[in-house]
């Protein structure tokens, strides 16, 4: 099968990226001919590794249309990912050849959803009734592009109902996949409540809800908390942080490490306690399952796609969104119960193994297509 994957940027290391090239390296593996569609394209910004020997086409403008026209018209299926690659997939089927589209939706584009969720962590947002009007038009014009979509996929049921909700389709839940032998297993093991050293993950963004972790660490007697991630992706999240840090007295226990590389991530995992994503209305969580891979105990929100796959007190420990109070009480259980803690670190380890890969998420959506096509 001639198989077109579109994404809109191959030119930052982020999970869509990741997910996308997996899948493309994996459908490559089972002997389909994979070409990749982008609007900018740098390799030594992406993950190079996963682009070798890949056949990569960029338009350098921000321009649908034109990159739909670099397409080849013995293609097959299209797989557009994210937002935005979904519209180079309706200009392709209108100006070149109808052929079946599956669109790989991470995040629901919708700018009237974008609006309500962005005013769940700006409630001045909720006043502006001029800019939802807006955002309702858009959307209506907006709409043939996904209408075009012959099948879309989602990595969570909650995913799955806002398109029902939004564009009135039915979607396929795909769950993304992960590399296990990159994140190996580490044997952990507790040391106490006192001194534990936590880690979390994620380019800077108000959904992640560091703040909340970093309350409860105020409130946990010496523990200590490493963030990883771009901070320049909202600098005044990143300022917000810091300040809250100082405010509470423990900015000496807060440390923002930035960008780092896949060694340095696993090193990340192998070298802390517990694991907490505290991330709110977040789609999937690709890190939660890297850090079960690496067999360090996760604390996650109820509220992201990854929880509803995982089970709680045996893979894995759920709380709450935007409860510190709950984070400091799973981290002391945790830390302070040596059986408990190791179980959590073994199960995990586990569900990985034998529910996240690559392979089985290439199967899922090559199952996708060909429902598309027959």
């Amino acid at each position: 099968m001639n198989i077109a994957i579109i994404i809109r940027r191959l030119n930052v290391k982020g999970g869509a990226q990741r997910q996308a090239l997996s899948l493309a390296r994996e459908l490559k593996n089972m002997g389909h001919n994979v070409v990749l569609y982008t609007f900018f394209y740098d390799k030594e910004k992406c993950f190079d590794d996963l682009l070798d020997g890949m056949a990569v086409f960029a338009s350098n403008l921000a321009d649908p249309k034109r990159l739909s026209e670099l397409i080849d018209p013995n293609t097959d299926v299209l797989n557009p990912h994210d937002q935005e690659a979904y519209k180079v997939a309706y200009f392709f089927k209108k100006g070149v050849k109808n052929i079946p589209s599956i669109w790989m939706m991470n995040d629901v584009p919708s700018k009237d959803f974008g609006f309500w969720k962005e005013s769940q962590f700006n409630p001045l947002l909720r006043r502006s009734f001029a800019k939802a009007v807006y955002h309702k038009i858009y959307d209506f014009l907006d709409s043939r592009f996904i209408k075009a979509q012959e099948k879309i996929t989602v990595l969570d049921d909650w995913n799955k109902r806002l398109v029902r909700e939004h564009f009135g389709k039915n979607a396929v839940v795909t769950r993304s996949g992960l590399d296990i032998d990159k994140f190996k297993f580490n044997e952990h093991k507790t040391g106490g409540s006192k001194g534990v050293k936590l880690l979390t993950t994620g380019i800077f963004s108000p959904h992640r809800r560091f703040e909340d972790l970093i309350i409860a660490v105020s409130l946990i007697p010496q523990a200590e908390l490493t963030i990883v991630g771009d901070t320049s992706n909202d600098k005044k999240y990143y300022e917000k942080l810091k300040s809250l840090a100082g405010s509470l007295d423990i900015s000496d226990r807060i440390k923002f490490l930035g960008k780092v590389s896949d060694p340095e991530l696993v090193e990340a995992y192998k070298s802390h306690d517990i694991f907490v994503f505290p991330n709110h209305l977040q789609t999937w969580g690709l890190a939660v399952f890297e850090a079960m891979a690496c067999g360090i105990p996760v604390i996650l929100s109820r509220t992201t796609g990854a929880s509803e796959v995982v089970t709680d007190r045996k893979n894995s420990m759920l709380i709450n969104p935007k409860t510190p109070e709950e984070i400091k009480k799973a981290v002391i259980e945790l830390a302070s119960n040596p059986d408990f803690y190791s179980s959590i670190s073994r199960n995990a380890r586990k569900f990985v193994e034998e529910n996240i890969s690559w392979k089985r998420y290439a199967k899922s959506m090559l199952e996708v297509f060909n429902s598309a096509r027959y």
